[in-house]
């Protein structure tokens, strides 16, 4: 049986249990991560625990709907069974029933057959770090070569930090000031997540700087179960022509080379972000998006389509 249960109702403890025994649990599921990034989260759970859905809900204009918090890949369905993949039509069900609206990733592993569900795969870059550090570099493509012999001749220092919120600020005033949907309340969550994981040794940030001590570019990565994700990075336009970026990659490849650990890129649709992630040798790996659209045919009539793809009105991308 599938219960839908609100937030204060969820058994965290039970909730967490299935995450970390699920053969396919992500971090952006644990109770902890969704606390951060959607503070009330509600959840669909079947059985005692058994399989678990979270649901990161929104009301505006008394319309109920799904959508993908910042800083949160994908979700969907997490179960402790063993197997390759979780048939999760009887969720969506669920969802249809509760949700005028619904916009949300799911995990690979989540299986749709039901026809009336639009399903958009997405692209996700990964890289296994199991060989050794020659194997590695020996699949970078000549491009990313160049940008680190150009990174390399610029003597910038590449140093670990703390100091979640020097990240943050960073972005902020450079590529923060294009992306206006992201508000003060996201950064905050993004800060808990970051903070969180430097907290339980999972989290990890590395930043470049000149030798004048400016910060010119950082990243962050966070880990769970043999899989490090690069969760967030800051640029200036200095770290840019000096590919500080390229740098730190190659600084965390040559750490953990070797080792039984995935490194996650997070995406991407873009292609320029996918070449970039591609050049390290990283490899595809489609996950499956879902839309649900049961507005009304005036709210219709507003949506924009283009190639084919329902681009939703501004008060339903939070």
């Amino acid at each position: 049986m599938i219960k839908y249960l609100q937030h204060e109702e969820i058994n965290k403890e039970k909730w967490d249990d299935c995450i970390n025994l699920s053969p396919h649990g992500l971090i952006y599921a644990l109770s902890w991560y969704l606390d951060a990034v959607h503070p009330g989260w509600k959840a669909l759970v079947k059985n005692d625990y058994e399989t678990v859905f979270p649901l990161t809900s929104g009301k505006k204009f008394g319309i109920n709907y799904l959508y993908q918090p910042f800083f949160n890949q994908k979700l969907g369905a997490f179960s402790r069974n063993p197997g390759e993949y979780i048939d999760i039509d009887l969720f969506l069900e669920v969802l249809r029933e509760r949700f005028r609206y619904v916009d949300i990733k799911l995990n690979r592993a989540n299986r749709i057959t039901g026809k009336e569900f639009k399903v958009e795969m997405n692209t996700n870059i990964e890289l296994d770090l199991s060989e050794n550090l020659e194997a590695i570099r020996n699949n970078y493509s000549e491009n990313a070569l160049r940008n680190l012999k150009k990174f390399n001749d610029e003597n910038i220092i590449l140093n670990k930090e703390k100091d979640s919120g020097l990240l943050i600020r960073m972005f902020r005033s450079n590529m923060g000031r294009t992306l206006p949907k992201i508000k003060d309340i996201h950064y905050s969550g993004l800060k808990k997540v970051m903070d969180t994981a430097i907290d339980k040794g999972t989290g990890r940030m590395l930043v470049a700087k000149n030798q004048k001590d400016k910060l010119l570019t950082g990243a962050f990565f966070i880990t769970y179960r043999k899989r490090t994700i690069f969760l967030f990075s800051a640029n200036t336009e200095d770290g840019r022509e000096k590919r500080a970026m390229y740098g730190i990659f190659d600084r965390f490849i040559e750490e953990n080379a070797g080792k039984k650990l995935i490194l996650d890129f997070e995406g991407s649709n873009n292609e320029n972000l996918a070449r970039f992630y591609k050049s390290f040798g990283g490899k595809n790996f489609d996950y499956p998006g879902l839309l649900i659209n049961r507005l009304s045919w005036i709210i219709r009539w507003l949506m924009n389509v283009k190639n084919n793809k329902v681009i939703p009105l501004p008060f339903l991308t939070s």
